[in-house]
């Protein structure tokens, strides 16, 4: 009797987990919008800080976390839902002119990837703003690009500090969309061949 409700109980939870991803997809459909969970891969997930005003000055840093992008291919925007990113080392820099300067960890803090604005979407690639509205330093304004790839996404971006002699901020990384998101994709897609 027992070995039979085991049974019973993982098909029931085996069923549920099936219908949640099949009714996720279709919601998602409907909505006309996807949300995506990427990784980031450290290994080619950089940020890179410089400085050529006062001599050549360069550092790396590397980056893991994960970040959560939905896209409305309809309405042809896009956002970052969440950033949960790390830097190897902490930044310290200035978002605004006369402001005392930021320490973070965080890429997102760094890059405001949850205030971005798109400005062009795409099936290959999506363009993000953030503008500082500081007229007479226009390059502080952040630039970002996803460009998709075959089974990631390359981000690209960049931004200047609000001051002449100022640090520059470049963003190369490269990401994945989370194993347990394809899992349930995965799942989907082999559910709705069976029907067929």
């Amino acid at each position: 009797m027992n070995g039979k409700a085991n049974k019973s109980l993982k098909k029931l939870i085996c069923t549920s987990i099936i219908i949640f991803a099949i009714g996720g997809c279709a919601t998602q459909a409907r909505a006309a919008a996807v949300t995506t969970l990427y990784e980031f891969i450290p290994e080619q997930s950089s940020v890179l800080e410089r400085n050529w005003s006062w001599g050549y000055y360069e550092k790396w840093y590397t980056i893991e976390g994960q970040f959560q992008l939905t896209v409305d291919f309809d309405a042809g925007i896009a956002w970052f839902d969440q950033v949960n990113a790390t830097l190897s080392e902490e930044i310290r820099f200035s978002d605004y002119y006369g402001e005392e300067p930021v320490s973070t960890y965080s890429l997102d803090v760094l890059f405001h990837m949850t205030e971005l604005v798109s400005t062009g979407v795409s099936d290959t690639a999506i363009d993000f703003l953030f503008e500082k509205n500081i007229p007479t330093f226009p390059f502080a304004d952040i630039h970002l690009s996803l460009n998709f790839l075959d089974n990631s996404v390359h981000l690209t971006g960049w931004f200047s500090e609000v001051a002449y002699d100022g640090n520059q901020y470049i963003l190369d990384a490269v990401t994945v969309p989370e194993p347990a998101t394809l899992f349930l994709v995965g799942i989907g897609v082999l559910m709705v061949r069976k029907r067929n």
